[in-house]
C-alpha cells in the first residue's frame, strides 16, 4: 500500500481531524477543536497525517498523528496517533511513529512520551515490542470519566517514554529481534479464565510477568463488574512493582503477558 505522511497545516486539513477521532474513538463528546490545533501547531506542536490514494486519483486522509512541546526541552509529547479501523494492521501507525521520530530528532528532542491504556494488548504490544518504548510510571484515572471505546472503568494509564537515540529503539523499528522468550519466568498474578483471582507481590526475580485480558475492548463493553475487576487488580500489581524499581519493557502473547525487569 503506497502510503504517504506529511505534515497538516492547512485550516481545510486540519479540520478533518475532529471526523476522524470520531471514527476511531466512537467518542464525539471528546474531540480536539480545529482552531486549538492550528494554534498549537503554530506554536511548534506536530500533527501530520497518513494518506492512501483512491480509485479517482485523489488521497485519503486515514490516520494521523499529534504531539506537543513539553516544560522539558529534550521531551516530546505525543498526545494522539490513530487509524482508521479498516486500516489497522497494515503497518500505518508503524510509519506515523517512524515519521514522529524522525520529526522529534530534528528539533533537538531526545525522546518522546505518551500514556495509553495498560490493558489493551494490542497498545501494549505495539508500543513495547514494536517501538521499543518502556514503563515505570501508572497514573490512576488518568483522563477521568471516558466514553466511547473507554467507557467502562476507570481511565488508567501507563506513562510511556521512548528513548529516541537508543540503538534499541532503532532495531524495533528497522529490524525486529525475535520474540523474548517468557518460559520459566515468574508471574505475579493469576488469571483463570479471563478472570484475575490472586496476586503474587513478593517476587524479586530479574524479569516478571504480569497478564492483561486476551480482549479488554470486549470486557469493556460487556462485563463492567470485570473490567472493574481488572482495573482494581492491575492497578496494584503494576503500582507495586515499579515501587520495587522495575520497569516494563516487553511484551508477548498467547496469553498476553507484559515482561517487567528490575533496575540493578
Amino acid at each position: 500500500m503506497n502510503v504517504v505522511i506529511r505534515e497538516l497545516h492547512e485550516p481545510e486539513e486540519i479540520a478533518q481531524i475532529p471526523r476522524l477521532e470520531q471514527a476511531i474513538w466512537n467518542d464525539p463528546s471528546d474531540t480536539i477543536r480545529p482552531g486549538t490545533l492550528m494554534a498549537l501547531v503554530h506554536e511548534g506542536a506536530l500533527l501530520a497525517g497518513a494518506y492512501v490514494p483512491e480509485p479517482n486519483a485523489t488521497e485519503r486522509l486515514v490516520g494521523f498523528i499529534f504531539g506537543f512541546p513539553t516544560d522539558r526541552p529534550s521531551e516530546h509529547h505525543s498526545h494522539m496517533a490513530g487509524v482508521l479501523p479498516e486500516f489497522q494492521g497494515s503497518q500505518i501507525g508503524l510509519l506515523l511513529k517512524r515519521y514522529q521520530r524522525d520529526w522529534a530528532l530534528s528539533k533537538g528532542y531526545l525522546r518522546v512520551v505518551w500514556t495509553f491504556d495498560p490493558l489493551r494488548s494490542l497498545n501494549a504490544h505495539f508500543n513495547l515490542r514494536k517501538l521499543g518504548a518502556t514503563f515505570n510510571r501508572y497514573i490512576p484515572n488518568c483522563y477521568g470519566t471516558m466514553g466511547g471505546i473507554n467507557a467502562g472503568a476507570p481511565s488508567d494509564r501507563a506513562y510511556a517514554v521512548w528513548e529516541l537515540c537508543s540503538p534499541r529503539v532503532f532495531q524495533r523499528i528497522y529490524a525486529p529481534a525475535p520474540a523474548f522468550d517468557p518460559r520459566g519466568l515468574p508471574q505475579a498474578n493469576q488469571i483463570e479464565r479471563e478472570v484475575p483471582v490472586g496476586l503474587e507481590l513478593s517476587l524479586t526475580e530479574k524479569h516478571v510477568l504480569v497478564q492483561i485480558p486476551e480482549n479488554w475492548g470486549q470486557i469493556l463493553q460487556t462485563n463492567p463488574p470485570l473490567a472493574q475487576l481488572w482495573r482494581t487488580h492491575s492497578r496494584e500489581v503494576f503500582e507495586h512493582y515499579f515501587q520495587q524499581g522495575y520497569r516494563a519493557v516487553d511484551f508477548v502473547r498467547n496469553p498476553n503477558r507484559y515482561v517487567l525487569e528490575r533496575d540493578d
